[in-house]
């Protein structure tokens, strides 16, 4: 199987019959590559000649063809049977007028032009001019074909095939993209090149700044009007450089995104938030976690507004950690989140209660006091946590809304039970069954993959208190069993 760099298309096989003998090199061209001082000699002698004969065909040609003259490139290097181009194809016959170059290629019936024989001598000549035939049942037109045979090394290559650049909405007219450092081409040195976009350009977006040389200069794309995010957030674009000289040209994509320009706070979920932990919570543990949301879609991150002995935060993920061993107290917690845009937006601090509790029962003559910031209270109420109880559940035992679990073991026969806060995925009624709320999704139970809630259990029992009782529930997938 063939392929071409030029056309990317797969050449199974090609007519034998279009293909004509390997010829000897035209006339014209002898004096390029003779080894002899007399040829060099005629070359020099006849340096304008060929240039002369070719503008001379180029406008004979052109006078009989109501097609443009197209021109390629070709490697020098190409082997027969390479794919230089396809013409385009609508039921014609095609076929190559006999000259000088003829010899050296050949046309398939769908259109497709290939060399037929070695080319490597022609790497510094002057460009081959083929004239194709097409016969129709609405007639007979010459289409001109100008091949430039290029050395390989000078070929127009891109410095990466694929670039991503960036811009702020609302940005004004003129505005350079960022991000695209590296975009350049590069060819022959002493030849202009010339940078279009052949697709993705809506509403002619963009414009390229053309560069002064073709000596790796990285090429700069402006914006055209004004963006607006909303309206479109990508741009993909197909970017060609082109040697004007050799028709030689590469695509490269570029992709543009429209940043949001940040005008919104994060916005905590809820302004107080509540948690309940044993004295003996172990250090290091995860007591509670808050969040918030942006309304521009932005990531929130997370901090005390100032700094705690006993607990911390972390700042990705809004989880609040036990670092030091707790007392049997209040604390209080101010937190504030902001987003990472530009520029950053922070929101009003909101308040974190941690209540810690014991299995030992409190003095019923605690005196109230005021709540300050990160003040330590002592516990008011007799409460005792319970032992935590852990399940492991695959996440299809959660598919069904109200299906029972589990049941809580009751110390009293008229133990009650309620859930501290509302949880998404489960459910406890007041007998204690725990139930599904909505069916678990295993990718949206965050990084732990559990369901953690806490139930406050009251009722008459054997010492008269009331008592907490943490549960977590670990959630697998069907495939990790």
């Amino acid at each position: 199987m063939f392929s071409s760099l030029f056309s990317g298309e797969p050449v199974e096989s090609f007519a034998t019959d279009r293909i004509l003998p390997t010829c000897k090199p035209p006339a014209l061209l002898r004096p390029f590559f003779s080894p002899s001082e007399s040829a060099r000699k005629s070359a020099a002698a006849m340096v304008n000649l060929p240039l002369f004969l070719l503008c001379y065909t180029l406008c004979m040609v052109s006078s009989k063809s109501d097609d443009p003259v197209m021109r390629v490139s070709v490697p020098h290097d190409a082997y027969p049977g390479y794919g230089i181009m396809r013409l385009h194809y609508r039921g014609q016959a095609f076929s190559l007028l006999e000259n000088e170059f003829s010899c050296l290629f050949a046309v398939l019936a769908d259109g497709l032009l290939m060399p037929t024989g070695d080319l490597t001598h022609l790497a510094d000549a002057p460009p081959l001019t083929l004239v194709v035939k097409e016969e129709s049942v609405n007639g007979t037109k010459e289409q001109m074909v100008v091949v430039h045979v290029v050395d390989r090394n000078r070929l127009v290559r891109f410095s990466q095939d694929s670039y991503s650049g960036n811009v702020y909405e609302n940005e004004p007219v003129g505005t350079v993209i960022e991000g695209l450092d590296r975009l350049f081409a590069t060819s022959d040195p002493h030849h202009p090149m010339v940078y279009t976009f052949v697709s993705g350009n809506e509403g002619d977006a963009f414009s390229i700044v053309q560069p002064v040389s073709n000596l790796s200069t990285t090429i700069l794309i402006r914006t055209n009007k004004v963006l607006d995010r909303e309206h479109q957030e990508v741009y993909d674009l197909v970017i060609r450089a082109t040697d004007v000289e050799e028709a030689n040209s590469a695509d490269a994509t570029v992709t543009i995104t429209v940043d949001n320009l940040n005008d919104n706070a994060p916005i905590p979920e809820r302004t107080v938030y509540e948690f309940r932990i044993p004295e003996d919570l172990e250090l290091y543990s995860i007591v509670g976690n808050v969040s918030a949301y942006d309304a521009d879609g932005d990531k929130p991150v997370y901090h005390l507004v100032s700094r705690h002995p006993v607990f911390a935060i972390i700042p990705k993920t809004g989880q609040i950690l036990l670092i030091a061993t707790p007392e049997l107290k209040t604390y209080k917690l101010s937190i504030r989140t902001q987003d990472t845009s530009r520029p950053p937006r922070v929101s009003a601090p909101f308040s974190v209660y941690i209540e810690v509790y014991s299995e030992e029962l409190l003095p019923e003559d605690e005196i109230d006091q005021t709540l300050e910031n990160n003040e330590i209270l002592p516990v008011r109420q007799k409460r005792s946590v319970r032992p935590t109880k852990s399940y492991e559940y695959k996440e299809t035992d959660g598919s069904k809304p109200g299906k029972v679990m589990f049941q809580l073991d009751k110390k009293h026969p008229q133990e009650t039970y309620k859930m501290e806060g509302p949880v998404k995925w489960v459910e406890v009624d007041s007998s204690g069954d725990v139930r599904v709320k909505e069916p678990w999704d295993y990718e949206q139970l965050g990084k732990e993959k559990t369901i953690d809630f806490w139930v406050f259990v009251t009722g008459p029992n054997i010492n008269g208190e009331s008592s907490s009782l943490l549960l977590i529930l670990s959630v697998i997938l069907q495939n990790h069993l």
